[in-house]
């Protein structure tokens, strides 16, 4: 019961904290090839799923995108390296005013101390739900894989399943992604 309540708490910070208002602004055309190309459908996240996307909204809150747009992937269906299971992920994409802030959001989205950042702007935004900002448990919801900097743009991949880190699938996108034009 405390972990879906601290999930609820996540997801209602990260709506009344985003300094984002209007996600509809951020194009992401160029990754459309790329989706098709790796069996992967793009949508909302889903009503039951939404708490990867609230831990990843109020990190991103820390670094002031101009714009964002969180995408949930999933596979069409199972790959031949994730058992029965159809991997998903959350494709996290950011414009920054500059290419160095892109490469700061970048270099720190996995860096050592992630998750204790993430806890701490939990705590300091919302006080009252303190011990609902756990970094372990903020670990285990957003299982964050890599980020990429790609101009001002930075394209970043988390799951909520530690099975989907290690298949084929998010070294593939990584690839392609890399290969993008600088924005």
């Amino acid at each position: 019961m405390k972990r879906l309540s601290g999930i609820c708490i996540l997801l209602v910070m990260a709506i009344a904290c985003s300094p984002l208002r209007d996600e509809s602004r951020l194009e992401w055309a160029e990754l459309v090839p790329i989706l098709k190309e790796n069996n992967l459908q793009a949508s909302d996240t889903p009503k039951n799923r939404q708490d990867v996307e609230a831990v990843e909204d109020l990190d991103a809150s820390l670094y002031e995108p101009l714009a964002a747009k969180t995408l949930f992937l999933q596979s069409t269906a199972p790959t031949f390296d994730s058992g029965e299971m159809k991997p998903r992920y959350w494709l996290r994409v950011e414009d920054y005013r500059s290419a160095e802030l892109a490469i700061k959001r970048m270099s720190e989205y996995r860096a050592v101390g992630t998750y204790e950042r993430i806890e701490k702007a939990c705590q300091t935004q919302q006080p009252k739900y303190q011990d609902s900002c756990d970094s372990f448990f903020l670990s285990k919801q957003s299982v964050r894989i890599w980020a990429i900097a790609r101009g001002k743009r930075v394209y970043a991949l988390t799951t909520n399943a530690q099975l989907f880190t290690l298949i084929e699938l998010p070294t593939n996108l990584r690839k392609a992604i890399a290969h993008l034009p600088q924005r």
